[in-house]
């Protein structure tokens, strides 16, 4: 049916477009281990965010 083709089509897209995203996500990853003169297979975005979230607190905290 005409319904069923556009929304596998529709999935296959937004599939596609999901893929899209996470390789560029994974190169700003691989761009910020450089940056950060870290190993690119073991960095973890996770751990960037928490460094960055205890480096924010700790400066508001040295302002204060």
């Amino acid at each position: 049916s005409i319904v069923l083709q556009t929304v596998s089509q529709g999935s296959l897209d937004a599939s596609k477009d999901m893929q899209k995203e996470l390789a560029t996500i994974e190169k700003k990853k691989e761009e910020l281990a450089d940056y950060l003169c870290e190993d690119r297979k073991k960095l973890s975005l996770e751990d960037v965010f928490s460094t960055m979230k205890t480096f924010r607190e700790l400066f508001l905290k040295a302002l204060q």
